[in-house]
């Protein structure tokens, strides 16, 4: 003691080893075309070189699968062919056994879990905006907004569930319902301004939440009786928050206990959007 150091060829053979554990075709992950759950890549079959029977992935039942409308007066149309995850080529070994046993996989799109391709009028919806079209509510929200004197930000927010989900007739809810369920607090040196609030995820674009809505009320089952409340959109502010921010201002708001030991550098970042991490609580973890 103390032992001697690792030879050259020991040092080389641990790094080889290494190196080879961590290659990308060992650690890389797709989609299964037939249930799209996300597996290995070396662990997935090539679809076209498989002998299975494909009529097991399809469904002419309107429950299952349809097609988007663009029109009231638009049939609905299912889907023809098989129900594969699109951009998925390979397959599991699961989905696989199953298939050529005969058998509709049990995570198969087809068997009630097809979703579809986010279509563009739900894509690059903010955290707030999902909030107004959410026709359930079932929760409760606290925001913070961190803003440091450097013009770090950095936001995070804290759900709590209700005993009482609320289902909602009409959409988007009325401003004023909107301060029961959320809270805004901002901790800076200075009061925010319009242009802080757009690096958050809190402010509401009145046509990209009216444009969701009307493709929710013609393509999703459980929205086909929606009101959509153009009326109450409207209350809504473009270039603010839709409900009062308190502010908390502080001479040095950052907060010694929120940094590392080996990193006294705040976290956040100085341009863009501010990154925004999601809480959830429930009544077993207050009590």
């Amino acid at each position: 003691f103390p032992p001697s150091p690792p030879s050259t060829e020991l040092v080389h053979r641990i790094i080889t080893d290494y190196c080879s554990s961590i290659k990308s075709e060992d650690i890389e992950e797709a989609g299964c075309a037939v249930c799209g759950v996300l597996t290995a890549k070396k662990n997935l079959h090539d679809m076209t070189k498989q002998s299975i029977d494909l009529k097991l992935l399809s469904s002419d039942s309107p429950f299952i699968s349809r097609l988007p409308r663009s029109r009231v007066t638009d049939e609905v149309h299912t889907c023809k062919g098989p129900l594969l995850a699109s951009k998925c080529s390979g397959i599991c070994n699961s989905c696989l056994t199953a298939l050529n046993k005969g058998k509709i996989p049990s995570l198969a799109l087809v068997n009630g879990n097809w979703l579809g391709d986010i279509p563009p009028q739900l894509q690059g919806l903010s955290w707030i905006e999902k909030m107004l079209i959410s026709r359930v509510s079932h929760n409760r929200c606290i925001v913070r907004v961190h803003s440091s004197g450097q013009w770090k930000m950095k936001a995070n927010a804290v759900f709590f569930s209700t005993p009482t989900p609320k289902i909602l007739a009409a959409l988007p809810p009325k401003l004023e319902d909107l301060d029961e369920v959320l809270a805004i607090i901002f901790i800076g040196t200075i009061k925010p301004t319009e242009s802080e609030f757009r690096r958050t995820p809190l402010l509401v674009r009145r046509n990209k939440v009216a444009e969701a809505l009307e493709w929710l009320k013609l393509n999703h089952i459980d929205y086909s009786d929606l009101q959509i409340s153009y009326q109450n959109l409207q209350q809504y502010p473009e270039t603010l928050p839709p409900v009062v921010v308190e502010c908390k201002l502080k001479q040095n708001p950052v907060e010694p206990g929120s940094l590392s030991v080996d990193n006294k550098e705040e976290g956040g970042v100085e341009n863009g959007e501010c990154p925004f991490i999601v809480h959830g609580l429930l009544g077993s973890d207050v009590d």
